[in-house]
């Protein structure tokens, strides 16, 4: 919304609203890499695949708590340790699963720890892109703008009179804030090993630029 020559003339207040939204994730993302070494390329497959079925029959039983799995990355190669004896053939598979229950992480890491020739990393925390936080964030940067611009014609011994141009700027897109806000911890409970987890919360940011018509300012502010 431009604004026209007559509106140009008029006071104006532009403001920036803010706001900052500290939410719990709803989405987990782990990766699993399976990898197998042995003395031939067919046994080294063989170990790999057997591993890989059991990484599948984890994942199935959690049923659609696992929202999505994914092969990320395959490889078959020739891995050199020592110069003075040959390469051993190594095969690998690495998966990407997204869990949409964030209390079944713990549960999911253990399994898959148990493992051999399997490695997981993560979890890392997230929302999802249509999670409710960034209307959320949206709205509160509208208000706090709103807020803004009647304190600054206040001050002016005015009030906004009209709305003449909202620009979005966008929400700047969660951050994991990360550090200090993911702990986990081991214990043992009878003959079950649990893992605590205690996910990172989010912190979603938004952000607009507002332009408004105010009404004339009292002179007297300017002569104080």
């Amino acid at each position: 919304m431009n604004s026209s020559p007559q509106q140009a003339r008029r006071p104006q207040v532009v403001v920036r609203g803010e706001a900052a939204v500290l939410v719990d994730p709803e989405v987990a993302d782990v990766g699993v890499t399976v990898r197998s070494r042995a003395r031939d390329r067919q046994t080294a497959l063989e170990r790999c695949t057997a591993r890989q079925a059991e990484v599948s029959a984890v994942v199935a039983g959690l049923g659609a708590a696992v929202e999505r799995s994914e092969t990320t990355a395959v490889s078959v190669h020739v891995e050199v340790r020592d110069r003075r004896a040959p390469g051993e053939p190594v095969a690998s598979v690495h998966t990407q699963l997204t869990l949409g229950r964030i209390d079944v992480v713990g549960e999911l890491v253990v399994a898959l720890g148990r493992l051999d020739d399997v490695a997981v990393s993560g979890p890392g925390w997230r929302l999802r892109p249509d999670s409710p936080a960034l209307e959320r964030a949206r709205l509160d940067a509208v208000r706090d703008a709103v807020r803004r611009a009647r304190q600054y014609a206040a001050a002016f011994g005015a009030e906004l009179t009209e709305l003449l141009e909202v620009d979005d700027t966008g929400h700047s897109g969660y951050g994991l804030r990360v550090a200090g806000a993911m702990d986990s911890m081991a214990r043992f409970e009878s003959s079950d090993l649990q893992l605590d987890l205690t996910p990172a919360r989010q912190e979603v940011h938004g952000a607009v630029e507002v332009r408004f018509a105010m009404s004339e300012p009292d002179r007297e502010v300017f002569g104080a």
